[in-house]
Order: structure tokens, then sequence, then C-alpha cells
């Protein structure tokens, strides 16, 4: 299985350059870049408002529509790690109303809508307890093990 991963630390993209906010219709120079380079895995880094989770998404949509991806295994060949349940759940919500926007253009779109049911978007915490989960063996851990919240550890 090939994983395109969203957010990680092989190419340093700042957002924080143009007009930016989630309410933008236009991504400036650098977003458009993080957007669109689908050929390397990326890191989306920049300040609150700048609009990371827009660019996030339009990420997502833009692998999904132009990433060479198997049929049937597009949401399973995407990993889009945030470090909050906030931004998990807001790409989730966008990716979703995008995706009912699509409906129309091919049949596809609802197939993919129903697919990221099962789609890696998650926090980094939440991503590695998965693997950790499924490989316990390997990992030599508990598979019942629980992540600890910062004021318990």
């Amino acid at each position: 299985m090939t994983h395109t991963v969203l957010i990680r630390k092989y190419v340093d993209m700042n957002l924080d350059s143009g007009t930016g906010g989630e309410e933008m219709v236009e991504l400036n120079k650098n977003q458009k870049k993080a957007v669109e380079t689908i050929d390397k895995n990326v890191s989306v880094n920049a300040g609150a408002g700048s609009g990371k989770t827009k660019v996030l998404v339009e990420r997502y949509l833009y692998i999904l529509e132009n990433g060479k991806i198997d049929e049937g295994k597009e949401v399973d060949s995407i990993v889009a790690i945030t470090f909050t349940k906030k931004a998990s759940q807001e790409m989730k919500e966008r990716i979703r109303d995008e995706l009912r926007n699509k409906f129309s253009l091919d049949k596809k779109w609802r197939r993919i809508y129903r697919d990221l049911e099962r789609g890696n978007i998650s926090t980094i915490h939440s991503f590695c307890s998965k693997i950790l989960r499924e490989n316990p063996v390997e990992a030599n851990i508990d598979p019942q093990f629980k992540v600890l919240e910062d004021y318990k550890s």
C-alpha cells in the first residue's frame, strides 16, 4: 500500500506569507505549492488562522483527483496527520463537504465519500496507536495499551 503523508517533515512549506485565513478563496504561492506537491511528503507549518486546514483539505482532494492511486484504494492510500482532535475532525468535515459537491461530476466521488469513514485522518497519537495495535507482537507491547493524557504522564 502506498501512503502519501500530508504532514511530515520532509518539505517544510511556511504558509504564513500572503493573506491567509481559513475563509480565503485563493491560495497563495506557498499554499498552492503545498497542495500540488504530491510526489513527496510535505510538512505544513504555520500559525493560527493562516489556512493550514484549508491547504490540507485541498491537498487531500488534489491527491484524490491527480494522484497515481489504484481505483478503490484512494482513501486507504492517503494519511493525513494533525496534532489536535479538533483539526482532524475539521479536516474530515471539510473533505466530506467538498466530496458532496463533486457527486454530480462522477460516481467515484460517492464511493470515495463512503470510503472516507475508514480514512486515515487523525492525530499523531491516534495514528501511532493504530499502528501499534495492528502490530503488538512486533512492537513488543500489550495491544490493550492506553495513551496517557499529558496530566497523567
